[in-house]
């Protein structure tokens, strides 16, 4: 094709997308800065009830801007300088409210905001100003974890090879992550000083080749009886006195149904011989003998392989209590002890026995939190699928470190074991 013909193309094109459309078809988007004057109603509302005094946890006060038509205005046209936040108290607060004064523990803070230069206000907010993680609770757990990844021979042949150690690597930062609180500043999220870290040997006082990583490849899965008849012919429950087992199992068939009811079997239900005192609320709690047999789910848990790179998860799927996978943070808040943040039964009196956390259920919308056109409930571990996973409160660490101490399966963190491969 010639140099001319192409030109000749090219303008006729031109003249096409410039006389298909009249002005009027066009739609035009003002980003330009509003004007004081153009806010008719402010509204402030808050990320969280309470905030921790330990000069870390950040409590956000999020202003809400309306035109006269009823219509919110974006934050990007809305400048600083008009939102003035005060305080019935006389406690100095602002758009994102920090303290380390613990004379100010127990006390509410009421807040206002109002516009600069006009008699706009907002209805008042509260919240209350809560104590840090007890000293009690900051001692350094350590739990040894053993990921065993298990695939079938032709998933690993048709689609790429093994899963990968460095994807195993980024499970297990983002695991501890969820127990430092280092990827938040969430109002109650709390370093809970409980960590994994990944086992160096086997059972059998081997030097594994992949810290924290033991691999089965095999013609067939059987999930019969939730994988427990599997896991113990070939040899994959390792002792729940060295190691967490957290099995990563293959279902891209999904031939266990609702993975979901499987991994939902790591709750703890078993306190160990002689425990005295008040137990942990929210769990049908037995005592285990010295002869019962833990099965799978009681000393580790599990979790479908093909859900760790799933980032599409709703709260519903069906109505009327069918719940989406949630991720595996979730889960291993559960194996320690702690109960949803949902309310996904609606119930009028549910609670998970933590008064430093904010219940969700399906009509409770007050609490969320955008980011651009995302939209989290809250960032605690155990909010529903869609949220940010990524605080524990000093209540879950609480229960967590009950859980440790007094059920049985979950006592690997008194054991060297997994770490030197000495008994």
């Amino acid at each position: 094709m010639n140099t001319q013909l192409i030109q000749g193309i090219g303008l006729v094109s031109l003249c096409t997308v410039l006389f298909a459309c009249t002005p009027d078809d066009y739609t035009y988007h003002d980003n330009t800065l509003m004007q004081v004057t153009d806010i008719e109603h402010v509204e402030l509302a808050a990320n969280h009830k309470l905030v921790l005094a330990d000069g870390y946890a950040r409590l956000e006060l999020y202003p809400r801007l309306y035109t006269s038509d009823g219509l919110q205005i974006p934050d990007d046209r809305v400048q600083e300088e008009w939102l003035e936040y005060v305080s019935e108290s006389g406690a100095k607060v602002s758009r994102y409210f920090s303290t380390s004064d613990a004379s100010l523990i127990g006390q509410t803070i009421t807040a206002r905001l109002k516009i600069k230069g006009t008699d706009l206000e907002s209805e008042p907010i509260s919240f209350r100003i809560a104590a840090p993680l007890g000293q009690e609770y900051t001692s350094d757990i350590r739990i040894p974890v053993i990921f065993h990844i298990i695939q079938t021979t032709e998933e690993i042949e048709s689609l790429g090879g093994p899963y990968k150690e460095e994807q195993v690597e980024q499970i297990f930062r983002k695991l501890n992550y969820m127990l430092s609180g280092e990827t938040t500043r969430n109002p109650v999220g709390t370093d809970t000083h409980i960590r994994l870290a990944l086992a160096e040997y086997d059972p059998d006082g081997g030097r594994l080749l992949e810290p924290g990583i033991n691999r089965l490849t095999i013609r067939e899965i059987d999930a019969t009886d939730n994988y427990g008849p599997f896991l113990a012919d070939h040899h994959l429950i390792w002792p729940e006195d060295d190691y967490l087992n957290i099995w990563l199992i293959s279902d891209r068939k999904s031939v266990s149904g609702t993975f979901e009811s499987v991994s939902d079997g790591c709750r703890p239900r078993y306190v160990l011989p002689g425990t005295e005192g008040e137990r942990l609320p929210g769990i049908e709690w037995k005592e285990v003998s010295e002869t019962e047999h833990l099965q799978a789910n009681d000393v580790g848990l599990l979790y479908k392989l093909q859900e760790l790179d799933n980032i599409d998860r709703t709260f519903w799927q069906n109505e009327p209590y069918e719940r989406s996978y949630n991720e595996i943070g979730y889960y291993l808040g559960l194996y320690l002890g702690l109960l949803p943040t949902c309310n996904y039964m609606e119930a009028e009196d549910y609670t998970d026995y933590c008064d430093d956390t904010l219940d969700y259920s399906r009509e409770n919308d007050s609490w969320y939190k955008s980011v651009g056109e995302c939209y989290f409930r809250s960032e605690n571990i155990m909010d529903d699928p869609t949220g940010g996973h990524c605080s524990v409160s000093p209540a879950q660490c609480a229960r967590m470190r009950w859980v440790l101490q007094h059920c049985a399966g979950r006592s690997a963190w008194q054991s060297n074991y997994a770490f030197d491969g000495k008994r």
